[in-house]
């Protein structure tokens, strides 16, 4: 039996649309354009559902509905706004990229570190654990630095590698293996 495609089926499931945006959030598009996706999505599983296949055609509209909010949400993660372009064009302008942010300048000289002492870290080492621990992502840690953060995290957990095995299970191993490496 084939799903008729009309505006019952889009009103029948209406409901369903309001339930699944009611706390749903897509940067660059509002509660209409989201409405409109989820109905697209009612008609391409109407047509693409095979009762044969044992599911209902619930489930596989729930299904269809919630992979098409999962792809508008990656696809507007992936899109880089406006602003974000206008912010570093003008900073590139003014050769005013700063080497350390704000928020580290007045503390990483001061900032407590002497836990890291029995890895054996070299400077952009330690910066880069600190970095992290500020929550800076590898792309600012890259581009604040001026060092592949990837190369220094592969270098980071090498040394800490060799050091666990020999390090006995102590409050500072704990910290260090709270630290979001990757």
């Amino acid at each position: 039996m084939a799903i008729e495609i009309n505006n019952d089926l889009i009103k029948q499931w209406e409901p369903k649309i309001q339930s699944l945006l009611s706390n749903t959030f897509v940067r660059g598009l509002d509660r209409e354009d989201l409405e409109q996706e989820l109905r697209i999505a009612i008609i391409k599983a109407a047509r693409g559902f095979n009762e044969d296949k044992g599911v209902l055609f619930h489930t596989y509209l729930h299904t269809s509905m919630v992979n098409t909010l999962r792809t508008l949400i990656s696809r507007a993660q992936r899109t880089i706004v406006a602003d974000s372009l206008d912010k570093i064009e003008m900073e590139q302008a003014e050769n005013q990229v700063p080497k350390v942010p704000k928020s580290l300048q007045a503390n990483l000289p001061d900032m407590e570190s002497s836990w890291l002492d029995p890895y054996g870290f070299n400077e952009l080492e330690r910066q880069f654990v600190l970095l992290r621990i500020e929550g800076l992502t590898m792309e600012e840690i890259t581009n604040t630095l001026d060092e592949s953060a990837y190369k220094l995290r592969t270098s980071i957990q090498h040394k800490i590698r060799e050091v666990n095995d020999a390090l006995e299970e102590t409050e500072e191993g704990r910290l260090l293996s709270n630290i979001p490496f990757n």
